[in-house]
């Protein structure tokens, strides 16, 4: 299967190893010598004042590309963020 750089930043990437959402790709880094993808780049949803920084993913991480998700290994995922402790830290 063909896949241009345009519909894989469309693709949702997901965690094997906690069946997280990491985020969704934004752009693909190449070695300009080999002509190899080097890194995938995935933007992270975030809070509207609080926006995360994208996810450098290497390729040897990719465990599969598929028509809609993109699956990868051995991707830090934060732990989920919520409840009262963080509303409480959202007042101070």
């Amino acid at each position: 299967m063909l896949c241009t750089v345009e519909q894989l930043s469309m693709k949702e990437v997901i965690s094997v190893d906690t069946a997280a959402r990491v985020g969704m790709v934004a752009d693909v880094e190449f070695d300009m010598d080999t002509g190899e993808m080097v890194h995938l780049c995935v933007t992270r949803s975030g809070g509207f004042f609080k926006p995360k920084p994208p996810v450098k993913i290497c390729r040897k991480d990719i465990v599969m590309i598929g028509a809609e998700t993109v699956l990868v290994k051995n991707v830090p995922t934060p732990p989920p963020q919520g409840g009262k402790r963080a509303l409480l830290g959202f007042l101070k």
